[in-house]
């Protein structure tokens, strides 16, 4: 085995998510503590596109699966959700809007990605905020520190587009169908961590079992929790 010091890189780890997606935001605690705990991997966050390019409105149909996911998720998660969004608003069934904003922020300041896809769950799920909606993602990004007539210059570039259609592209290389999904990238071998929801013991044995296949020994003593 090789042994690895705890500030060495070993591997990727991609997540694909969206910023309307209710279980990435179920997700959320869950991603962050592992980025606490595995600070030897690189996250790289990849958007999926949950629903593609629409013009229409959330039909009842939709409107009623996704609340009803909600409070599923609300339960098995504890993350908040605020249900009086559907009394203020119907938004637009595609997704893209929203994750071309997350792509945007990506572009003009990659340590203010997250921050910024954090502010989008918050607007639309707790906040009861439109997600499709140009003020929405410029209120966002105001309060993670962007300016706002930037940012709204760069949400309508090619170089946004091309971003997205990366993702889109990336996510359909790696077969991703539903998210939250998490693949951790070692070399030339890619590992599904999660694909959809897990809670943190699921991503830990996933990911320890990773680096045993991989041969690489990565030992914790402090936390007890990897061996």
């Amino acid at each position: 085995m090789t042994a690895t010091r705890k500030t060495d890189p070993i591997g990727i780890l991609r997540y694909f998510g969206d910023p309307m997606c209710s279980w990435c935001w179920g997700f959320r605690p869950v991603l962050e503590q592992m980025d606490t705990e595995y600070p030897e991997l690189q996250r790289v966050t990849v958007m999926g596109g949950l629903r593609g390019e629409s013009e229409q409105p959330m039909s009842d149909e939709l409107i009623g699966m996704i609340r009803s996911a909600w409070a599923r998720i609300h339960q098995a998660t504890g993350q908040p959700f605020n249900d009086g969004l559907w009394r203020a608003h119907r938004p637009l069934a595609s997704t893209l809007p929203a994750c071309r904003a997350v792509i945007t922020a990506r572009l003009l300041n990659l340590r203010q990605e997250w921050p910024y896809m954090v502010g989008l769950f918050q607007a639309y799920f707790t906040r009861a905020m439109d997600p499709t909606r140009r003020e929405t993602y410029l209120d966002v990004a105001g309060a993670v520190g962007f300016d706002s007539e930037e940012f709204s210059a760069r949400l309508d570039s090619p170089q946004v587009e091309q971003a997205l259609q990366e993702d889109l592209q990336l996510t359909r290389k790696f077969g991703i169908s539903g998210f939250p999904s998490v693949v951790l990238s070692i070399g030339d071998n890619n590992y599904l961590i999660a694909p959809g929801y897990q809670p943190i013991e699921g991503m830990r044995r996933a990911i320890n079992a990773a680096y045993q296949d991989a041969k690489i020994e990565f030992t914790r003593p402090e936390s007890g929790l990897y061996s």
